[in-house]
């Protein structure tokens, strides 16, 4: 090989080329900035606009829909939802995969700005916004709390902001659980209706008075002046003492009609840390940011703060924490499976022989982190673990290079001639099992969505670290055999190990009985289907891992009081402090937990309590167990929606079940709705069974007589814009405190808006300033409100939702199809299985092709090498034979099958397993065109062939074995010891299994099997030379 040789000739240029490359992959190693997940982009926009004081069906009408038109129209749009709530629009655009995020917000932004003559004038600006894993989603959450009072905990919170904020790799620092404040005026509407001041000229009054204007330059000789109007109120007081009209010679100032206060808004939110008032912190990081190195310049900056004796502060989530654990929980993997590699290697191939082979690790390993980090790549989980499994095959090629030039030194020759001979000998089957190890991953880096993004990072990793690994072998073990090698001369003689001599008298045995062999190989492989089908635990997206947190939500009817909803998570929290496994609880009613992906919106009817639970090591029982007994123990609240929802790994999907029913009436909706609950809700393993409908209060509408009220100089704007006034409250003007701006708003008093004779009692006054009871002007009526308004591709929907307890989703939803298909469903109206039922459906489909375009590229490569159909034909069949190892490996392990990690482990071995066939069959054939019959080759590559074909399976085997078991040797202490895996190796684990056993039961079977093939192909091909060649050309091939 001439690269093989141009390195042995240079070798002293070679290792210094090791040198530098040890430096500088360990620079780069150290400098690789960290993250738990992959930095990928969500491909959705989201849409969100407020109209306070909007019925959810008004919204859908006046807000939601005008929105929909237009965004139906953008380019790269997969699919548009909507919800519309009491006050509030939520608009996500899902764009295909690969879309430029922010040019996708460019073309929503010029939508809704195409949208806004079709809008209610006073909404306010609707927020479109993106979403990105890694930037928005918080890495690290802290909470002030303590008994003293909301606004010094502000005060506070606010401080630590404005320093976090400065830390050049922050991207924002969000406050929770605080009030905006707020300049009240409260109208006496009598005193107003008897002065006949119209409700427009105060807000118009306020308005005018409450400007800074700038009119210009004064310039003298010599001198510039400006000149300017400082006319904002600096004091709220200071609007008591507006003019608003002047009545029989007496000036009437707004302190006569309305009084004013510095006060805040309604409470619409409140957080508690343990039950005591909190205000908490998010913060989150800039794209390619180390979160580990920023976390701790944060806690830098919160250690050195100087808090009051009463307030405490608590970490809420530390991303960092679970970064740092992760990673060292995956270097103990690494290493570990490094050291039983090296152990192996000893054992089999000697002290020196096994440094040779053993420097492919490390070597590979830093040539990828040098060239991960010119590319920009973050150490993650996914990084990490494709390092995991790298760790065993990346001995594989320099085991079947070092082992061949180990062979040729034992025969005698010197060692710059046994590397060049050796390495050449073994150069193309080396060559064409990387390759087909490089192209089995090949298909997943073209993996769509969001799925695609998150596991992208496993084949880039995996191809970048196996060609690292097949330069080392061609490049820099030669080099360094060339030196270094040395053979004992008794190896050369010494009789054949009885290891090797008991597989050659196996060989010869099933070599005898082709047929029979064969034909209980299948039969093997049909029992391991039958018998997986009957026991197997069924399929899932994900693996089942314990969470380290939980969210108890509780929804109540739209309309519901704060107070309520806060009364219900209080008695939640009192049976908190029973569970010791629980290091804390964050509760938030009225807003989200500022832990969900895509912001949405809060309500006081709903409210959530997130649960930390202790570190795995900690805890007393399983956090699974520990959910369960929560979901008892919180059990059912009346007039209220509550569940128990565990945390999920993983990019987005949605719940475990997912059951869309769309249509236009949304009564019928919700009479199938009912329906579909009532037949699954007995259905085993189905847990949180709940719908995305959302019951809501009465409503009291008011109908307006248009031509009565024209007559009286009115319109219904005019009295929507009063009622609106009167009961909500309407913002007339900004007041500036330094830089924050707060609202003025107009409103009447708690006593005269909050009473049910508000409407019959109220008079609304003209443009003249004459008053004119409402009653007059229209009729009230009385009728049943409606919640949450959902949407999908402009259709009505309604989502019925739930998770799986104890059983897998495919043999839950086997359950669940037949029960709902028994419900008959009007014309115009569907049920659409989504959620994690359609991501295992989609993915599952991608990963099928995927398998089938890894195979034809294997197959291709397998052809140009040999020359032949036949025999690589013969080689995958060891593919085949592998999934019996996947099936029997699930089974003991009683795991289900994952569509990600299994569906990803089968496609590796298709790379992996045919890599011992190649070296098998091209040593036969090596040896048949030396003049050997087929058998006797057959039997010579098994003799030659067996230790690298055994060495290169088991040390991929045992590379991953840390990650099967769940131990691991913790290097990261002093002296180091051997501890439990946790919630990673848990996660990876299905995919380890399925190369473990996959690739276990594969070789042993190949060593059989693919030599007994081979056998029988050669006298096909033997029979079919006789029958159709001129006897010239019938001789078997030299």
């Amino acid at each position: 090989m001439i690269l093989s040789n141009y390195a042995i000739k240079f070798r002293t240029a070679v290792l210094v080329f090791v040198a530098v490359l040890a430096l500088a992959g360990t620079a780069s190693y150290l400098t690789l900035p960290r993250e738990g997940t992959p930095d990928i982009t969500i491909p959705y926009v989201f849409v969100t606009a407020y109209y306070e004081g909007t019925a959810p069906e008004e919204m859908e009408k006046l807000v939601t829909v005008q929105l929909e038109k237009q965004f139906n129209d953008v380019d790269g749009v997969k699919e548009v939802r909507s919800t519309s709530a009491e006050n509030v629009a939520s608009i996500v655009i899902e764009f295909m995969a690969g879309e430029d995020i922010e040019q996708a917000k460019r073309r929503v932004k010029d939508k809704v700005d195409l949208a806004k003559p079709d809008l209610p004038p006073d909404l306010d600006e609707p927020v479109v916004d993106a979403f990105i894993f890694s930037s928005d989603y918080p890495v690290y959450i802290f909470a002030l709390s303590g008994a003293t009072e909301p606004e010094r905990l502000k005060n506070l919170a606010e401080d630590l902001q404005d320093q976090l904020e400065r830390l050049p790799g922050v991207r924002g620092a969000d406050l929770a659980g605080i009030r905006e404040r707020e300049i009240r005026v409260e109208i006496d509407l009598p005193r107003m209706i008897a002065y006949r001041i119209p409700l427009g000229q105060v807000m118009n009054r306020i308005a005018q008075e409450n400007v800074t204007l700038s009119a210009g330059n004064i310039e003298t000789a010599g001198d510039k002046f400006q000149v300017r109007i400082p006319g904002e109120f600096q004091l709220a007081a200071e609007l008591r003492d507006v003019l608003l009209a002047e009545r029989g010679g007496r000036p009437i100032y707004l302190s006569d009609v309305a009084t004013v206060a510095d006060t805040y808004k309604d409470l619409s939110s409140i957080s508690r840390l343990n039950g005591e008032p909190c205000v908490s912190v998010n913060l989150k990081k800039r794209p390619g940011v180390n979160a580990v190195a920023l976390i701790r310049q944060v806690k830098q900056i919160l250690a050195d703060y100087r808090l009051p004796p009463d307030v405490k502060l608590t970490e809420v989530m530390d991303q960092s924490d679970y970064i740092k654990s992760m990673i060292e929980e995956l270097e103990n993997n690494i290493v570990t499976g490094f050291l039983l590699v090296v152990a192996v290697l000893l054992v089999f191939l000697g002290v020196r022989n096994a440094l040779f082979v053993g420097l492919a690790i490390p070597l590979s390993l830093l040539i990828g982190f040098t060239l991960m980090a010119l590319r920009g790549t973050t150490l993650n989980m996914i990084v990490l673990f494709s390092l995991v499994l790298a760790v065993g095959m990346l001995v594989d090629n320099a085991i079947v290079i070092v082992e061949n030039i180990y062979r040729l030194r034992t025969e005698g020759l010197s060692r710059r001639e046994a590397a060049r001979r050796g390495a050449s000998e073994v150069a193309w089957p080396v060559i064409t099992s990387t390759l087909t190890t490089v192209l089995a991953f090949c298909p997943l880096l073209y993996w769509p969505d969001v799925m695609g993004q998150f596991m992208g990072f496993l084949p880039r990793t995996l191809i970048l670290v196996l060609s690292s690994s097949l330069f080392v072998a061609m490049v820099i073990n030669p080099a360094i055999c060339s030196v270094f090698i040395q053979a004992r001369p008794r190896d050369a003689r010494e009789k054949a190990h009885w290891f090797v001599a008991g597989y050659e008298r196996l060989l010869r045995a099933a070599l005898r009985h082709r047929v029979p062999v064969l034909l209980l190989g299948f039969a093997f492989l049909i029992l391991s289907v039958q018998v997986y089908a009957r026991y197997g635990k069924g399929v899932e997206l994900f693996p089942d891992v314990e969470p380290r947190n939980a969210t108890i939500s509780v929804k109540f009817p739209q309309g519901t009081s704060i107070e309520r909803t806060d009364a219900t998570l209080r008695a939640v929290e009192e049976k908190l402090p029973g569970y010791p496994d629980v290091k804390f609880f964050l509760t938030t009613v009225g807003a989200q937990n500022g832990m969900a992906m895509g912001g949405g919106v809060g309500a006081t009817h709903q409210g959530s309590i997130y649960v930390e639970f202790k570190k795995a090591g900690e805890r007393q029982t399983n956090s699974l167990a520990l959910i369960d007994a929560l979901r008892r123990d919180v059990g059912v609240v009346p007039g209220a929606e509550a569940t128990v929802e565990r945390e999920e790994e993983g990019p987005p999907t949605g719940a475990p079940v997912s059951i869309e029913i769309s249509g236009d009436d949304f009564e019928t909706l919700e009479e199938y709705a009912a329906d579909i609950v009532r037949e699954i809700e007995t259905v085993p393993g189905l847990v949180d069974l709940k719908t995305d409908l959302e019951k809501a209060l009465p409503e009291i509408q008011f109908h307006v007589d248009r031509h009565r009220a024209a007559l009286l100089g009115l319109d219904t704007a005019e009295i929507g814009r009063f009622l609106r006034m009167a009961i909500y409250g309407t913002e007339s003007s900004q007041f500036r405190a330094d830089e924050d701006e707060f609202d003025i708003t107009l409103r009447l008093p708690e006593g005269q808006r909050n009473t049910m004779d508000l409407l019959a009692q109220t008079f609304i006054p003209t443009a003249t300033g004459a008053a004119v009871p409402l009653t007059s002007l229209g009729a009230l009526e009385y009728v049943g409100g409606r919640g949450s308004i959902q949407r999908k591709q402009q259709k009505r929907v309604v989502t019925i939702t739930g998770n799986n307890q104890d059983r897998g989703v495919d043999k839950i939803l086997a359950d669940v199809r037949p029960r709902v298909a028994q419900i008959p469903l009007p014309r115009g109206y569907a049920v659409v299985y989504t959620g994690d039922t359609q991501e295992m459906r989609e993915s599952g489909i991608f990963l099928m092709k995927a398998f089938g375009i890894a195979s034809g590229l294997i197959l291709v490569i397998l052809v140009i090498q040999f020359n032949s159909v036949l025999l690589p034909a013969i080689i995958f069949f060891s593919v085949i034979l592998s999934m019996i190892g996947v099936m029997w490996g699930l089974l003991v392990f009683r795991m289900r099958f994952g569509v990600i990690m299994t569906g990803v482990g089968v496609i590796s071995l298709a790379g992996i397993v045919v890599n011992n066939a190649i070296v098998l069959i091209d040593c036969a054939l090596q040896r048949k065109a030396a003049g050997l019959s087929a058998r006797d080759a057959i039997v010579a590559a098994g003799r030659l062939r067996l230790r690298p074909v055994l060495l290169t399976a088991t040390t991929t085997v045992l590379g991953l074995i840390p990650m099967v078991a769940g131990w691991s040797l913790d290097v990261h202490h002093w002296p180091p010891k051997f501890v439990a895996g946790a919630e990673s190796s848990a996660w990876w684990a299905p995919m380890a299994v399925a190369v473990l056993f996959g690739l276990t039961v594969a070789t042993v079977l190949t060593l059989v099997l693919v030599p007994t093939m081979f056998s029988l192909a050669e006298d096909f091909s033997a029979a079919l030379r006789r029958r159709f060649l001129p006897a010239d050309e019938a001789e078997p091939r030299a």
